[in-house]
């Protein structure tokens, strides 16, 4: 797989806020003030940054015409998501993907942009950054995470490897509603990262979220996913909706394709319709006799604080000693294709 590096973030350089599904921004003004007023950078807006069409943000056409827009404009270091959703991958077809390559910018998202990182790397071969957004970040009361932060700097940098990535001592999935509940830090609580098939394994980034991963799948915006460090994270579901996620990889004979397996902390929680919560059965089930390192319960995705993971570069998995380290840079000052 030949993949192109951006360019590292300049210390002056703009944030371009992109708006690719729910219309968050128009929908929780006051957590979207207060986002802004934590970036603490410069920002490039585009008209549909804090749209709302009663769906998404605006058309999917407009949307990726924004897109387009902040890729060219020399003032925008990175492209970064203002909130998930649900309708990113509608907007797929209308990118311009030789701009996304040539235009060589960060994108950073999680949760639903997940649909746009892949395709970064599947349409456009560029490396882009599983992480933190604006609003559901930035806008936390109190300021973001000190370790998701630095957990987006150290993912950004152009430093070489290896780097091994720090293991939080606490960590949350309370829900405190946008602009009516979260006046107040979300509560935390311990929990390590554990083994669950011993075993080591070297291989590419392929982080993000389960359920909007599945919605690729048949699409020219699924990558390849031959020798990948597979990192899936499930928002509000159950293990009967992980087990259906996840045999859905095994049934494609695309489980038997990857290097590793990365699980990371189940955000929302809940019981099957059975009443199990066995998440550990259900992954041991799917995986069968499948001769795979297994690491999970690891802090990226709906959980804070949360890791900052390249989709597309190198990192060594040891689920035995619970370590997930990066092995090259994700960034570089000037682009330039890596083999």
């Amino acid at each position: 797989m030949t993949r192109q590096l951006p360019c590292a973030l300049g210390p002056d350089a703009a944030i371009g806020l992109w708006t690719p599904a729910s219309p968050g921004p128009a929908l929780f003004p006051r957590r979207y003030r207060r986002a802004l007023a934590a970036l603490d950078r410069p920002v490039v807006t585009t008209e549909s940054t804090a749209a709302n069409d009663g769906i998404g943000a605006a058309d999917p056409g407009k949307i990726a015409d924004d897109l387009h827009k902040l890729l060219v404009d020399e003032r925008v270091g990175a492209v970064l998501c203002t909130t998930g959703g649900y309708t990113c991958s509608a907007v797929l077809r209308h990118i311009d993907w030789n701009l996304v390559r040539e235009a060589a910018r960060p994108i950073i998202g999680y949760s639903d942009a997940t649909s746009m990182l892949w395709s970064t790397l599947a349409r456009a071969d560029l490396v882009s950054f599983h992480g933190p957004m604006l609003i559901s970040e930035w806008g936390e009361w109190g300021g973001p995470w000190p370790d998701t932060v630095a957990g987006l700097s150290r993912a950004l940098s152009p430093e070489p490897g290896p780097r091994p990535l720090p293991e939080p001592e606490a960590w949350t999935d309370e829900t405190l509603w946008w602009d009516r509940e979260d006046t107040r830090r979300r509560a935390t609580q311990a929990g390590p990262w554990r083994c669950l098939r011993p075993g080591t394994a070297e291989g590419w980034l392929l982080p993000g979220c389960a359920n909007t991963a599945a919605h690729l799948f048949g699409t020219p915006y699924l990558p390849e996913v031959d020798g990948a460090l597979l990192c899936l994270e499930f928002s509000g579901t159950g293990p009967d909706q992980v087990w259906a996620y996840l045999t859905q990889w095994a049934d494609s004979g695309l489980l038997d394709r990857i290097a590793g397996l990365v699980i990371g902390r189940f955000s929302g929680p809940r019981a099957a319709a059975g009443g199990s919560a066995d998440y550990d059965r259900v992954l041991r089930a799917v995986l069968g006799d499948r001769d795979l390192p297994v690491l999970v319960d690891v802090d990226f995705g709906h959980t804070e604080p949360m890791l900052t993971l390249p989709v597309g570069t190198r990192a060594r998995l040891d689920a035995t000693d619970r370590l997930l380290t990066l092995l090259e840079p994700a960034t570089i000052p000037t682009a330039r294709k890596i083999s």
